[in-house]
């Protein structure tokens, strides 16, 4: 056993200051010979031409399913070309730029057969000063040590070991940049908010849901609800302030069905407007320095709804303040909640505290949907009947 993966083997230990047991040092990534190994992953799509544009020495891509000669403007190699060449490129580091466990394993195999070192994409978008979600990694992993204290006092509050195994898998990555320890973690994506199959993971849905999307981007959680309730449900609220995003929503009028309400606004603490930037995709967000003009609506939930048994949110870090804006949908109708903890490193703790004032009284969960940053997940319900659907 290597001394990283002697690393991965141990627990995270909340009484040792985290800055001395996980020191981060440069490998100089910057200036040494790289191989970026599942280019057309969804990551290596996002940050593939990024890491080329910004280091020196990009030997090639490694893609066995494709035919393209280049891809991100570097020569392809197929895993054969990588055993027969690699040895003979002094220094050589390999990044691992896949989203699956299947592709990190079959690429941890081919380094360790080729004794190729390898690099995380984490730890190559760290050294490139690179933003992770909506902060960069040694942002992200400061900001985690600098409340080292809080932690375990989040850790006992959580209602299960999943949770307990999730949140220490979360905040490893955060400090070595290492996605490998969400191995551990991870629960199925078609888990998110909700399953769709009687043995989820997560949440079930009744026949009697009122449920609330906020954040619904194109409607793929709404159809996710009409699949999970066969159809039987009192209402669906979809709430999607990004108008191109929008446009694609209100395709969901083609179902015909009938308790489904598309509302193109963004959900806060507040009504009237607010600045949003607008991206079309599934990172619009509200930015109150470099949005737009001011002309996106904002809605509080307890101005819109009078009831609800479901919240879901996913509002690249305003969650908070939407929160604030159904303190009394919490209050008086109890719903279960999914809502995204992982636009910004506070957020877990932040979060976990704005529960207790605004939703005392409930059991906190927490699940973990992907090989990066993205989709660290609190499941709120209310303690009387957690332990149900």
């Amino acid at each position: 056993m290597t001394p990283r993966e002697s690393m991965l083997a141990r627990p995270l230990d909340y009484r040792t200051p985290w800055d001395l047991a996980f020191p981060v040092r440069s490998r100089g990534l910057r200036d040494r010979p790289l191989v970026l190994l599942g280019p057309y992953s969804y990551l290596g799509g996002v940050y593939g031409p990024q890491i080329v544009e910004r280091c020196a020495n990009v030997v090639a891509v490694v893609d066995d399913h494709y035919r393209d000669e280049r891809i991100h403007g570097v020569v392809r190699w197929t895993s054969d070309q990588f055993r027969q060449r690699a040895p003979s490129v002094p220094g050589l580091v390999g990044v691992d730029l896949a989203g699956s466990p299947l592709g990190h394993t079959v690429f941890g195999n081919l380094l360790n057969a080729c004794g190729v070192e390898r690099a995380d994409l984490v730890e190559v978008i760290a050294e490139l000063g690179l933003g992770a979600v909506y902060q960069a990694p040694h942002d992200m992993r400061a900001r985690t040590i600098a409340r080292q204290a809080e932690w375990a006092s989040l850790r006992a509050a959580l209602a299960d070991d999943a949770s307990r195994t999730t949140l220490d898998a979360a905040l490893l990555l955060r400090m070595t940049y290492d996605r490998r320890h969400l191995r551990a973690a991870m629960t199925s994506p078609e888990d998110e908010y909700f399953g769709l199959y009687a043995h989820a993971s997560t949440f079930r849905l009744r026949h009697d849901e009122i449920f609330a999307d906020c954040g619904a981007y194109i409607g793929s959680t709404v159809r996710k609800v009409v699949a999970a309730t066969d159809g039987r449900f009192r209402a669906i609220h979809a709430f999607e302030p990004d108008r191109k995003s929008f446009a694609e929503l209100e395709k969901l009028n083609a179902l015909r069905m009938q308790g489904i309400v598309m509302h193109n606004a963004a959900v806060g603490d507040t009504s009237g407007h607010i600045r949003f930037l607008e991206t079309g995709t599934m990172g619009s967000h509200v930015d109150e320095s470099s949005g737009n003009s001011g002309d996106t609506p904002v809605v509080r939930l307890d101005d819109v709804m009078d009831e609800v048994t479901f919240v879901k949110m996913d509002l690249e870090g305003f969650e908070q303040r939407a929160l604030r804006g159904a303190e009394r949908l919490l209050r008086e109708c109890r719903p279960r909640m999914a809502i995204t903890a992982y636009h910004y490193a506070d957020d877990l703790l932040d979060l976990w505290r704005l529960f207790g004032e605004l939703a005392p009284g409930y059991e906190l969960r927490l699940r973990h949907h992907s090989s990066y940053y993205y989709d660290t997940i609190f499941y709120a319900a209310p303690a009387e009947r957690a332990r149900g659907d």
